[in-house]
C-alpha cells in the first residue's frame, strides 16, 4: 500500500511539474527537399545508388557522406596533360565537393549518373571483407536547364571503396579510358578546378 502510495505522489509530481505525460511531442522538421533518399550502404554498390543522388539533388550531403575522408580522383594521363600543371594536384575529398559544387551551379537542369551497367553492375568486381574494387563505365548526363542540349561525360573507371565505421565509403576514383568520343569527368574536372 505504502508503495502505490508512493508511486501517485511521484506520478502526480511529474504531471505537475513536467505536464502530461502524454503530450504530442513536437513534430520534427521536414526532410531537405534538396537531397534525395540516403541509403545506408551496408553493401559497396550502395555507394553508388548515394552517387547517383548525391549528383541529382540540389544538396550534396549524400554525395559528400559516399566519400571516405581521404579520397582522391586521379585522372588519364591524357586529360592531365590538357590542363595546367598541378590541377589535379592534391585532389582531396573537399577539393572535389568544391568542385561539385560548381558543376551544380552551372548545371541547373536535370543531373543523372550512372555507374556501371543498367542493372549497376560492373565488368570488373572484386569485393573482399572491407575493401573492394569496381572497374567499368560511369556516364554523367547534364543539362543546363537553359533549353541546350544536355552534355555527356563518359568514360571507364576503377573505383576503390573501403567499408568504414558507417558502412562502405569511396575511397579513390581513377579515370582509366575513354567511351566513344565523350569527354571523361576528368575533363569536366579539370576543367571546373582549373578555372580557379
Amino acid at each position: 500500500m505504502k508503495r502505490a502510495a508512493i508511486t501517485a505522489l511521484i506520478l502526480a509530481a511529474v504531471l505537475v511539474w513536467g505536464g502530461c505525460l502524454f503530450e504530442p511531442r513536437e513534430a520534427q522538421p521536414p526532410l531537405d527537399e534538396g537531397e534525395g533518399d540516403w541509403i545506408v550502404p551496408k553493401t559497396p554498390k550502395d555507394v553508388f545508388l548515394n552517387l547517383v543522388t548525391g549528383m541529382s539533388s540540389s544538396g550534396n550531403s549524400n554525395y559528400e557522406r559516399s566519400l571516405a575522408d581521404e579520397f582522391t580522383f586521379i585522372p588519364r594521363e591524357q586529360d592531365r596533360l590538357q590542363f595546367p600543371g598541378g590541377t589535379f594536384d592534391d585532389w582531396t575529398k573537399g577539393v572535389e565537393m568544391d568542385v561539385l559544387t560548381r558543376i551544380k551551379g552551372d548545371y541547373q537542369g536535370e543531373r543523372v549518373a550512372t555507374y556501371g551497367d543498367e542493372d549497376g553492375n560492373f565488368p570488373k568486381e572484386d569485393i573482399q571483407i572491407g575493401w573492394a574494387e569496381f572497374e567499368g563505365p560511369y556516364r554523367w548526363t547534364l543539362d543546363y536547364g537553359d533549353g541546350s542540349d544536355p552534355e555527356v561525360y563518359s568514360g571507364t573507371a576503377r573505383f576503390f571503396l573501403e567499408e568504414g565505421t558507417s558502412g562502405w565509403v569511396l575511397v579513390k576514383w581513377e579515370d582509366v579510358d575513354v567511351i566513344d568520343s565523350y569527354p571523361t569527368s576528368g575533363n569536366l574536372r579539370g576543367t571546373f578546378r582549373a578555372a580557379g
